[in-house]
Protein backbone atom coordinates (compact mmCIF):
# COMPACT_ATOMS: atom_id res chain seq x y z
CA UNK A 1 0.00 0.00 0.00
CA UNK A 2 1.24 3.27 -1.12
CA UNK A 3 1.94 6.37 1.33
CA UNK A 4 -0.89 8.77 1.90
CA UNK A 5 -1.64 10.80 -0.92
CA UNK A 6 -2.92 14.50 -0.85
CA UNK A 7 -6.77 14.62 -1.48
CA UNK A 8 -6.10 17.56 -4.02
CA UNK A 9 -3.24 16.05 -6.34
CA UNK A 10 -2.95 13.11 -5.34
CA UNK A 11 0.85 12.89 -4.87
CA UNK A 12 2.42 11.20 -1.93
CA UNK A 13 2.86 13.28 0.75
CA UNK A 14 6.17 13.82 2.30
CA UNK A 15 6.33 14.10 6.07
CA UNK A 16 7.95 17.42 7.68
CA UNK A 17 9.84 17.25 10.93
CA UNK A 18 9.12 20.22 13.32
CA UNK A 19 10.79 21.52 16.22
CA UNK A 20 8.21 21.65 18.69
CA UNK A 21 5.47 18.73 17.67
CA UNK A 22 5.17 15.24 15.67
CA UNK A 23 6.50 15.04 12.30
CA UNK A 24 3.61 16.44 9.64
CA UNK A 25 2.47 15.21 6.07
CA UNK A 26 2.69 17.87 3.42
CA UNK A 27 1.58 18.07 0.03
CA UNK A 28 4.68 19.06 -2.21
CA UNK A 29 2.99 21.23 -4.62
CA UNK A 30 1.80 23.41 -1.42
CA UNK A 31 -2.09 22.22 -1.31
CA UNK A 32 -1.78 21.44 1.95
CA UNK A 33 -0.96 19.37 5.34
CA UNK A 34 -2.33 16.46 7.43
CA UNK A 35 -2.84 16.32 11.04
CA UNK A 36 -3.59 13.10 12.64
CA UNK A 37 -5.77 12.57 16.02
CA UNK A 38 -4.18 14.74 18.69
CA UNK A 39 -1.45 16.70 16.71
CA UNK A 40 -3.62 19.83 16.26
CA UNK A 41 -2.91 21.06 19.91
CA UNK A 42 0.98 20.96 19.10
CA UNK A 43 0.44 24.11 16.52
CA UNK A 44 -2.64 25.45 17.63
CA UNK A 45 -1.86 27.55 21.44
CA UNK A 46 -5.37 27.61 22.37
CA UNK A 47 -6.64 23.95 21.44
CA UNK A 48 -9.18 23.98 23.93
CA UNK A 49 -11.26 27.14 23.07
CA UNK A 50 -11.15 25.47 19.10
CA UNK A 51 -12.57 22.24 20.15
CA UNK A 52 -15.20 24.13 22.15
CA UNK A 53 -16.44 26.23 19.29
CA UNK A 54 -16.03 23.35 17.22
CA UNK A 55 -18.30 21.29 19.64
CA UNK A 56 -20.83 24.41 20.37
CA UNK A 57 -22.50 26.40 18.00
CA UNK A 58 -19.51 27.53 15.52
CA UNK A 59 -18.70 24.31 13.55
CA UNK A 60 -20.70 23.55 10.71
CA UNK A 61 -19.82 19.99 9.06
CA UNK A 62 -20.99 19.11 5.74
CA UNK A 63 -20.21 15.83 3.71
CA UNK A 64 -18.26 15.82 0.92
CA UNK A 65 -16.93 12.72 -1.87
CA UNK A 66 -13.10 13.73 -0.70
CA UNK A 67 -11.56 10.36 0.57
CA UNK A 68 -9.21 10.73 3.89
CA UNK A 69 -5.98 10.19 2.95
CA UNK A 70 -4.96 7.53 6.07
CA UNK A 71 -8.29 5.51 6.07
CA UNK A 72 -10.14 5.85 3.22
CA UNK A 73 -13.32 7.33 4.09
CA UNK A 74 -15.48 10.25 3.31
CA UNK A 75 -14.12 13.45 5.14
CA UNK A 76 -16.72 16.20 5.86
CA UNK A 77 -16.14 20.07 5.51
CA UNK A 78 -15.91 22.05 8.70
CA UNK A 79 -15.60 25.90 8.87
CA UNK A 80 -14.61 27.34 12.35
CA UNK A 81 -14.21 31.17 12.70
CA UNK A 82 -13.62 31.50 8.87
CA UNK A 83 -11.25 28.80 8.31
CA UNK A 84 -12.18 25.85 6.48
CA UNK A 85 -10.90 22.80 6.61
CA UNK A 86 -11.73 19.07 6.40
CA UNK A 87 -12.37 16.44 9.35
CA UNK A 88 -12.46 12.48 9.01
CA UNK A 89 -15.09 11.13 11.60
CA UNK A 90 -13.59 7.74 11.25
CA UNK A 91 -9.90 8.47 12.13
CA UNK A 92 -10.70 12.18 13.41
CA UNK A 93 -7.90 13.28 11.57
CA UNK A 94 -8.07 16.74 10.02
CA UNK A 95 -6.94 18.01 6.48
CA UNK A 96 -6.18 21.52 6.43
CA UNK A 97 -5.75 23.73 3.07
CA UNK A 98 -2.48 26.12 2.49
CA UNK A 99 -2.97 28.62 5.46
CA UNK A 100 -5.51 26.99 7.40
CA UNK A 101 -3.26 26.09 10.02
CA UNK A 102 -1.48 29.51 10.29
CA UNK A 103 -5.15 31.06 10.57
CA UNK A 104 -5.88 28.77 13.40
CA UNK A 105 -2.66 29.25 15.39
CA UNK A 106 -3.32 33.53 15.13
CA UNK A 107 -7.33 33.22 16.25
CA UNK A 108 -6.68 30.84 18.95
CA UNK A 109 -3.51 32.78 20.92
CA UNK A 110 -3.17 32.37 25.08
CA UNK A 111 -0.91 29.46 25.68
CA UNK A 112 2.08 29.96 28.30
CA UNK A 113 4.60 29.23 25.82
CA UNK A 114 3.68 30.64 22.10
CA UNK A 115 3.50 28.65 19.44
CA UNK A 116 5.16 30.27 16.10
CA UNK A 117 3.95 28.52 12.95
CA UNK A 118 5.98 29.24 9.77
CA UNK A 119 3.60 27.32 7.50
CA UNK A 120 5.32 28.43 4.12
CA UNK A 121 8.48 26.62 5.34
CA UNK A 122 6.91 23.27 5.73
CA UNK A 123 6.29 23.39 1.70
CA UNK A 124 9.32 24.17 1.20
CA UNK A 125 10.99 21.52 3.41
CA UNK A 126 8.45 19.29 1.20
CA UNK A 127 9.07 20.15 -1.88
CA UNK A 128 13.20 19.70 -1.24
CA UNK A 129 12.05 16.18 -0.43
CA UNK A 130 10.36 15.39 -3.22
CA UNK A 131 12.73 16.65 -5.59
CA UNK A 132 15.74 14.76 -3.55
CA UNK A 133 13.18 11.44 -3.52
CA UNK A 134 12.88 11.28 -7.10
CA UNK A 135 16.28 12.00 -7.67
CA UNK A 136 16.95 8.84 -5.63
CA UNK A 137 14.61 6.87 -7.52
CA UNK A 138 15.67 8.07 -10.85
CA UNK A 139 19.26 6.94 -9.59
CA UNK A 140 18.38 3.61 -8.82
CA UNK A 141 18.46 0.50 -10.90
CA UNK A 142 15.05 -0.81 -12.53
CA UNK A 143 14.40 -4.29 -11.49
CA UNK A 144 12.35 -6.85 -13.47
CA UNK A 145 10.30 -9.33 -12.40
CA UNK A 146 12.06 -13.11 -12.93
CA UNK A 147 9.27 -15.63 -14.16
CA UNK A 148 10.92 -18.55 -15.01
CA UNK A 149 10.77 -20.53 -11.92
CA UNK A 150 13.38 -23.57 -12.38
CA UNK A 151 12.55 -25.74 -9.26
CA UNK A 152 8.85 -25.53 -10.04
CA UNK A 153 9.64 -27.09 -14.08
CA UNK A 154 11.82 -29.65 -12.33
CA UNK A 155 9.01 -30.95 -10.49
CA UNK A 156 6.15 -31.08 -12.83
CA UNK A 157 8.83 -32.87 -15.14
CA UNK A 158 10.06 -35.31 -12.48
CA UNK A 159 6.31 -36.13 -11.18
CA UNK A 160 4.51 -36.60 -14.40
CA UNK A 161 7.53 -38.81 -15.99
CA UNK A 162 7.36 -40.64 -13.12
CA UNK A 163 3.56 -40.90 -13.43
CA UNK A 164 3.60 -41.79 -16.90
CA UNK A 165 6.29 -44.50 -15.70
CA UNK A 166 3.69 -46.09 -13.26
CA UNK A 167 0.87 -45.40 -15.79
CA UNK A 168 2.96 -47.47 -18.08
CA UNK A 169 3.53 -50.12 -15.69
CA UNK A 170 0.23 -50.83 -15.19
CA UNK A 171 -0.62 -50.45 -18.76
CA UNK A 172 1.08 -52.98 -20.00
CA UNK A 173 0.67 -55.58 -16.86
CA UNK A 174 -3.09 -54.93 -17.71
CA UNK A 175 -2.29 -55.84 -21.49
CA UNK A 176 -0.21 -58.70 -20.28
CA UNK A 177 -2.88 -60.20 -18.15
CA UNK A 178 -5.71 -59.92 -20.27
CA UNK A 179 -3.45 -61.56 -23.09
CA UNK A 180 -2.67 -64.64 -20.34
CA UNK A 181 -6.13 -65.01 -19.04
CA UNK A 182 -8.55 -63.30 -20.95
CA UNK A 183 -9.81 -60.93 -17.98
CA UNK A 184 -8.37 -59.56 -14.64
CA UNK A 185 -8.42 -60.96 -11.56
CA UNK A 186 -10.91 -58.38 -10.62
CA UNK A 187 -12.37 -55.83 -13.36
CA UNK A 188 -11.29 -52.23 -12.81
CA UNK A 189 -13.41 -50.43 -10.81
CA UNK A 190 -13.96 -47.03 -9.35
CA UNK A 191 -12.22 -47.50 -6.43
CA UNK A 192 -8.85 -49.22 -8.90
CA UNK A 193 -8.90 -45.48 -10.45
CA UNK A 194 -9.06 -43.91 -6.33
CA UNK A 195 -5.75 -46.48 -6.20
CA UNK A 196 -4.22 -45.64 -9.45
CA UNK A 197 -4.59 -41.79 -8.31
CA UNK A 198 -3.38 -42.29 -4.53
CA UNK A 199 0.01 -44.14 -6.10
CA UNK A 200 0.77 -40.78 -8.51
CA UNK A 201 -0.32 -38.65 -5.67
CA UNK A 202 2.02 -40.27 -3.20
CA UNK A 203 4.62 -40.00 -5.83
CA UNK A 204 4.34 -36.51 -6.20
CA UNK A 205 4.44 -35.95 -2.40
CA UNK A 206 7.85 -37.90 -2.21
CA UNK A 207 9.31 -35.43 -5.35
CA UNK A 208 7.91 -32.45 -3.25
CA UNK A 209 9.75 -34.00 -0.28
CA UNK A 210 12.79 -34.65 -1.84
CA UNK A 211 12.66 -30.99 -3.22
CA UNK A 212 12.31 -29.50 0.28
CA UNK A 213 15.16 -31.44 1.38
CA UNK A 214 17.72 -30.25 -1.61
CA UNK A 215 16.36 -27.11 0.16
CA UNK A 216 17.04 -27.65 3.45
CA UNK A 217 20.62 -28.16 2.15
CA UNK A 218 21.22 -25.36 0.71
CA UNK A 219 20.25 -23.11 3.69
CA UNK A 220 22.55 -25.70 5.67
CA UNK A 221 25.15 -25.54 3.42
CA UNK A 222 25.23 -21.31 2.97
CA UNK A 223 26.94 -20.02 5.58
CA UNK A 224 25.61 -16.38 6.89
CA UNK A 225 27.39 -13.28 6.18
CA UNK A 226 27.45 -10.04 7.07
CA UNK A 227 26.42 -6.87 5.18
CA UNK A 228 29.76 -5.33 4.98
CA UNK A 229 31.34 -8.31 3.78
CA UNK A 230 28.61 -9.64 0.84
CA UNK A 231 29.75 -11.04 -2.04
CA UNK A 232 28.48 -11.79 -5.47
CA UNK A 233 26.22 -14.77 -5.93
CA UNK A 234 23.86 -16.57 -3.41
CA UNK A 235 24.08 -14.89 0.00
CA UNK A 236 22.62 -15.67 3.68
CA UNK A 237 21.92 -12.51 5.55
CA UNK A 238 19.75 -11.94 9.13
CA UNK A 239 18.91 -8.15 10.56
CA UNK A 240 16.42 -6.11 10.98
CA UNK A 241 14.06 -5.10 8.42
CA UNK A 242 14.04 -0.99 7.45
CA UNK A 243 11.59 0.71 4.84
CA UNK A 244 12.76 1.20 1.50
CA UNK A 245 11.44 4.94 -0.10
CA UNK A 246 8.84 5.46 2.16
CA UNK A 247 6.86 2.90 4.26
CA UNK A 248 4.04 1.12 3.49
CA UNK A 249 0.65 0.68 4.76
CA UNK A 250 -0.62 -3.21 5.25
CA UNK A 251 -3.98 -3.77 2.80
CA UNK A 252 -6.68 -4.65 5.45
CA UNK A 253 -4.98 -3.74 8.83
CA UNK A 254 -3.66 -0.07 7.60
CA UNK A 255 -0.27 -0.74 10.00
CA UNK A 256 3.31 0.33 8.56
CA UNK A 257 4.98 -1.96 7.38
CA UNK A 258 8.20 -2.26 5.01
CA UNK A 259 6.98 -5.36 2.99
CA UNK A 260 3.23 -7.14 2.78
CA UNK A 261 1.39 -10.03 0.81
CA UNK A 262 -2.77 -10.33 1.18
CA UNK A 263 -4.91 -12.76 -0.84
CA UNK A 264 -8.78 -12.23 -0.62
CA UNK A 265 -10.77 -15.34 -1.08
CA UNK A 266 -14.84 -15.66 -1.80
CA UNK A 267 -17.51 -18.40 -0.39
CA UNK A 268 -18.73 -20.28 -3.03
CA UNK A 269 -21.06 -22.76 -3.83
CA UNK A 270 -23.10 -24.55 -0.79
CA UNK A 271 -23.29 -27.89 1.13
CA UNK A 272 -20.56 -30.49 -0.36
CA UNK A 273 -19.57 -28.41 -3.59
CA UNK A 274 -19.05 -25.39 -1.12
CA UNK A 275 -15.79 -23.78 -1.20
CA UNK A 276 -13.19 -20.92 -1.30
CA UNK A 277 -11.62 -19.02 -4.19
CA UNK A 278 -8.77 -16.82 -4.82
CA UNK A 279 -9.94 -13.54 -6.32
CA UNK A 280 -6.87 -11.59 -5.90
CA UNK A 281 -3.60 -11.94 -4.52
CA UNK A 282 -0.40 -9.98 -4.84
CA UNK A 283 2.48 -8.61 -2.51
CA UNK A 284 4.12 -5.36 -1.91
CA UNK A 285 6.97 -4.51 -4.47
CA UNK A 286 8.89 -1.91 -3.32
CA UNK A 287 12.43 -2.25 -2.24
CA UNK A 288 13.61 -2.36 1.51
CA UNK A 289 16.74 -2.56 3.37
CA UNK A 290 18.23 -4.94 5.98
CA UNK A 291 20.66 -3.88 8.26
CA UNK A 292 22.99 -5.21 10.80
CA UNK A 293 25.78 -3.99 12.80
CA UNK A 294 27.77 -3.57 10.13
CA UNK A 295 25.80 -2.17 7.33
CA UNK A 296 22.16 -2.02 5.18
CA UNK A 297 21.71 -3.41 1.96
CA UNK A 298 18.75 -3.14 -0.16
CA UNK A 299 16.30 -6.58 -1.02
CA UNK A 300 14.17 -6.56 -4.07
CA UNK A 301 11.35 -8.68 -3.19
CA UNK A 302 10.11 -9.66 -6.43
CA UNK A 303 9.55 -13.02 -7.06
CA UNK A 304 10.75 -14.09 -3.84
CA UNK A 305 9.49 -17.22 -2.27
CA UNK A 306 7.73 -15.86 1.36
CA UNK A 307 7.92 -17.90 4.60
CA UNK A 308 5.84 -15.68 6.97
CA UNK A 309 2.59 -16.44 8.80
CA UNK A 310 -0.21 -15.09 7.87
CA UNK A 311 -0.91 -12.62 11.09
CA UNK A 312 -4.51 -11.26 10.49
CA UNK A 313 -7.43 -12.37 8.97
CA UNK A 314 -10.39 -10.33 8.38
CA UNK A 315 -14.00 -11.80 7.24
CA UNK A 316 -18.05 -11.23 7.54
CA UNK A 317 -19.29 -10.65 10.47
CA UNK A 318 -23.05 -12.44 11.69
CA UNK A 319 -24.27 -9.26 9.67
CA UNK A 320 -22.23 -10.05 6.55
CA UNK A 321 -20.18 -6.73 7.19
CA UNK A 322 -16.26 -6.48 6.97
CA UNK A 323 -14.51 -4.10 9.51
CA UNK A 324 -14.10 -0.64 8.29
CA UNK A 325 -10.10 -1.02 7.41
CA UNK A 326 -10.59 -4.29 5.26
CA UNK A 327 -13.40 -2.57 3.32
CA UNK A 328 -11.29 0.40 2.62
CA UNK A 329 -8.33 -1.98 1.29
CA UNK A 330 -10.31 -3.97 -0.87
CA UNK A 331 -11.94 -0.79 -2.28
CA UNK A 332 -8.36 0.05 -2.95
CA UNK A 333 -7.71 -3.00 -4.46
CA UNK A 334 -10.76 -2.97 -6.80
CA UNK A 335 -12.51 -5.98 -5.78
CA UNK A 336 -16.40 -5.51 -4.99
CA UNK A 337 -17.92 -6.63 -1.90
CA UNK A 338 -21.28 -6.69 -3.24
CA UNK A 339 -23.24 -9.20 -5.03
CA UNK A 340 -26.52 -8.87 -6.94
CA UNK A 341 -28.26 -9.68 -3.74
CA UNK A 342 -26.56 -9.12 -0.63
CA UNK A 343 -22.37 -8.41 -0.14
CA UNK A 344 -20.29 -11.47 -0.90
CA UNK A 345 -18.10 -13.73 2.10
CA UNK A 346 -15.12 -12.85 1.77
CA UNK A 347 -12.03 -13.33 4.01
CA UNK A 348 -8.73 -11.33 3.44
CA UNK A 349 -6.12 -12.68 4.44
CA UNK A 350 -2.40 -10.73 4.97
CA UNK A 351 0.76 -11.02 6.06
CA UNK A 352 3.60 -7.71 6.79
CA UNK A 353 7.60 -7.11 8.11
CA UNK A 354 7.09 -4.78 10.40
CA UNK A 355 10.14 -1.93 10.93
CA UNK A 356 13.11 -3.12 12.89
CA UNK A 357 11.25 -6.99 12.42
CA UNK A 358 14.07 -9.38 12.17
CA UNK A 359 14.26 -11.08 8.80
CA UNK A 360 16.05 -13.66 7.17
CA UNK A 361 16.85 -13.75 3.60
CA UNK A 362 18.36 -16.09 1.34
CA UNK A 363 19.05 -14.78 -2.24
CA UNK A 364 21.55 -13.45 -4.57
CA UNK A 365 23.67 -10.53 -4.72
CA UNK A 366 23.75 -8.62 -7.65
CA UNK A 367 25.46 -5.24 -8.24
CA UNK A 368 23.28 -2.41 -9.01
CA UNK A 369 23.28 -1.18 -12.46
CA UNK A 370 25.93 2.15 -12.30
CA UNK A 371 27.08 1.53 -9.16
CA UNK A 372 30.82 2.98 -8.60
CA UNK A 373 33.17 0.67 -7.73
CA UNK A 374 34.70 2.84 -4.57
CA UNK A 375 31.51 2.68 -2.78
CA UNK A 376 30.75 -0.34 -0.15
CA UNK A 377 29.62 -3.79 -1.08
CA UNK A 378 26.22 -2.99 0.99
CA UNK A 379 25.96 0.05 -1.36
CA UNK A 380 26.86 -1.21 -4.32
CA UNK A 381 24.75 -4.81 -4.17
CA UNK A 382 21.14 -5.42 -3.68
CA UNK A 383 19.87 -8.76 -3.30
CA UNK A 384 17.30 -10.36 -5.63
CA UNK A 385 16.06 -13.32 -7.68
CA UNK A 386 17.76 -14.93 -9.94
CA UNK A 387 17.06 -17.66 -12.46
CA UNK A 388 19.56 -20.03 -11.17
CA UNK A 389 19.16 -19.81 -7.10
CA UNK A 390 16.38 -19.81 -4.52
CA UNK A 391 15.33 -16.88 -2.94
CA UNK A 392 13.40 -16.78 0.50
CA UNK A 393 12.50 -13.93 2.61
CA UNK A 394 10.80 -14.98 5.93
CA UNK A 395 10.77 -13.56 9.67
CA UNK A 396 11.77 -16.61 11.25
CA UNK A 397 15.42 -17.39 12.45
CA UNK A 398 17.42 -19.91 10.25
CA UNK A 399 17.70 -22.36 13.34
CA UNK A 400 13.38 -22.58 13.36
CA UNK A 401 13.49 -22.59 9.12
CA UNK A 402 15.40 -25.73 9.23
CA UNK A 403 13.22 -27.34 12.22
CA UNK A 404 10.24 -26.62 9.86
CA UNK A 405 11.88 -28.12 6.69
CA UNK A 406 12.76 -31.15 8.30
CA UNK A 407 9.42 -31.74 9.83
CA UNK A 408 8.23 -30.92 6.28
CA UNK A 409 10.68 -33.25 4.57
CA UNK A 410 9.84 -35.94 6.72
CA UNK A 411 5.77 -35.76 6.60
CA UNK A 412 5.91 -35.52 2.45
CA UNK A 413 8.46 -37.74 1.73
CA UNK A 414 7.60 -40.76 4.35
CA UNK A 415 3.96 -39.95 3.61
CA UNK A 416 3.95 -40.20 0.32
CA UNK A 417 6.24 -43.33 0.12
CA UNK A 418 3.78 -44.66 2.21
CA UNK A 419 0.70 -43.95 0.56
CA UNK A 420 2.39 -44.47 -3.04
CA UNK A 421 3.73 -47.97 -2.10
CA UNK A 422 0.16 -48.85 0.03
CA UNK A 423 -1.94 -47.99 -2.90
CA UNK A 424 0.80 -50.23 -5.04
CA UNK A 425 0.63 -53.20 -3.13
CA UNK A 426 -3.12 -53.39 -3.33
CA UNK A 427 -3.70 -52.96 -7.32
CA UNK A 428 -0.92 -55.47 -7.45
CA UNK A 429 -2.73 -57.84 -5.27
CA UNK A 430 -6.20 -57.52 -6.21
CA UNK A 431 -6.35 -56.33 -10.06
CA UNK A 432 -3.45 -57.62 -11.20
CA UNK A 433 -2.65 -60.94 -9.63
CA UNK A 434 -4.29 -64.26 -11.39
CA UNK A 435 -7.55 -65.84 -10.40
CA UNK A 436 -7.76 -69.17 -9.17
Amino acid sequence: MAAMKCPDCLEDLVQVPTSHGPGLDVCSSGHGLWLDVGEVNFFVEDYTSLKRKMGDAGGIAVKTETLCPRCGNHMESETVSHTSFLSCDSCRGWWLPHGSLTRLNETYRGAAVPIQIHETELYTQAAARHRARNASIRNRPTFKKNRVNRQGIWFWALFFGLALAIGGIVFIAGIGKTIETTRWSRPPDQLFFYLAAGALGGLGLCIYGWILHQRKRLIESIPTSTIRSLALGLVEISGQAQPGESLLSAPFSGLPCVFYSYTVEEHVGSGKHARWETVANGTSEQPFFVNDSTGQVLVVPLDAELILPDERTYRNDWLGALPPTALTGLNRLGVSTERWIGNKTLRCRETSIQPEERVYVLGTAQEQPGAKELVENSARLYIGSSRDHAFIISDRSEKDLLSRLGWYVLAYGIGGLALAASCSIVIITYYLTAGS
